[in-house]
């Protein structure tokens, strides 16, 4: 195992164990007391200092460059004296070594940003001059939203439509979220209903709430959004989310950022799955959205795109509906809901059973009933 393979010192455990087994012997012959590969090695790296009869100084200064390693195939470690360096002075050389590098390295940074400044500058001018740019790809659109989100220090609101983000997404949104929440930026994010189902987001949305962040969700569709310090938003350019355009138009900015805030006054706080009052309200929510959507005549696979759940999960929706109602066909459920007038009110909620419709004529008794359990 190499205890450390930086700037050539290829020192091995065994050689660290060789060298503790040789103090008692040092300064003298090792008489092959030691393996000569170790030795070569410890000579190498410092450690030991050899003299072979005509260096008599026997200062143990060397550099730890190797460049008194000898040749111990042809000499044998029987021929010389060896004597043991302080690792201490060892590890302050290289410390230093190493610390004139990365003066070297910054130095280089340095002199990188003061030759690239004008152009970084030419190019701020240029893009906020038109107010907007388009990014094509997702790794330029993920490298411009990086940029912002490190120049981000007030606010960042977000909406992330489209139900659970997957595992490895939220992986790596993580690092750069919290480290811009550390510098004590606020945070906003709105999701649909159905990313609480997923564990991933649940877990995602604990952390950063821990953080100061703020998380809620919505029964309705939206587009993706995100705007930082309302200076700069992001908003797609086309369906498959592909191409996205940063805007920095402060009035268009403005009128984002005010829609953003009129989803997140109807949004509910995030809280995870169970039949709390929030997660009641939120399967309200869904319901009534969805039998909004079969009275206008919408399909399976649209209202299910607008709601950001499967289409098997729709159609559970649906067909409970359907039973709950007493329809027997997607005509007369839409029928039968325009009839009971339950979307006409805030309030409002759905039958139990068909029964229950003609309890009253030309009145509709309804009562809560549980969340339904298919899932995605």
């Amino acid at each position: 195992m190499w205890v450390d393979e930086q700037g050539g010192w290829p020192l091995r455990q065994e050689d660290i164990e060789a060298y503790a087994s040789l103090l008692p012997r040092l300064p003298g012959p090792i008489d092959g007391a030691a393996p000569p590969d170790a030795v070569r090695r410890l000579v190498a790296s410092g450690l030991l200092h050899r003299s072979d009869g005509d260096d008599g100084d026997g200062d143990g200064d060397g550099d730890g460059d190797g460049s008194d390693a000898g040749d111990g195939d042809s000499h044998g470690t029987g021929s010389a004296t060896y004597m043991a360096v302080n690792p201490g002075h060892v590890c302050s050389r290289r410390a230093a070594k190493i610390l004139e590098e990365a003066q070297e390295v910054v130095g280089r940074l340095m002199r990188s940003q003061e030759t690239l400044a004008p152009a970084v500058e030419a190019y701020r001018r240029h893009r906020d001059s038109g107010g907007y740019e388009v990014h094509s790809g997702l790794a330029h659109i993920n490298a411009a939203i990086e940029i912002a989100t490190r120049e981000c220090h007030e606010e960042i609101l977000t909406s992330q439509p489209g139900g659970p983000r997957s595992a490895e997404v939220l992986a790596d949104s993580l690092p750069p979220t919290l480290a811009m929440l550390g510098r004590g930026a606020r945070m906003k994010t709105i999701y649909q209903h159905n990313a609480r189902t997923s564990a991933a987001t649940r877990a995602y949305v604990r952390t950063i709430e821990e953080h100061g962040a703020e998380v809620r969700t919505l029964d309705e569709n939206f587009d993706r959004l995100i705007i930082f310090d309302r200076k700069v938003a992001f908003i797609p350019s086309t369906a498959d989310r592909t191409v996205a355009v940063e805007v920095r138009i402060p009035a268009v900015v403005d009128f984002l950022a005010v829609a953003f805030e009129r989803s997140w006054i109807r949004a509910v706080p995030f809280t995870p799955p169970g039949r709390d009052r929030v997660t009641a309200r939120i399967t309200d929510e869904l319901e009534l959205a969805i039998l909004r959507h079969v009275v206008a005549g919408d399909k399976d696979a649209v209202t299910a795109q607008q709601l950001g759940i499967s289409v098997r999960r729709c159609q559970e929706y649906i067909a409970r509906l359907s039973a709950r109602f007493g329809s027997r066909s997607r005509a007369q459920l839409g029928y039968l809901i325009a009839k009971s007038g339950v979307l006409e009110a805030d309030s409002a909620e759905i039958p139990e059973s068909a029964a229950c419709t003609k309890a009253v004529p030309g009145s509709v008794h309804v009562s809560r009933f549980p969340a339904f359990s298919g899932a995605d």
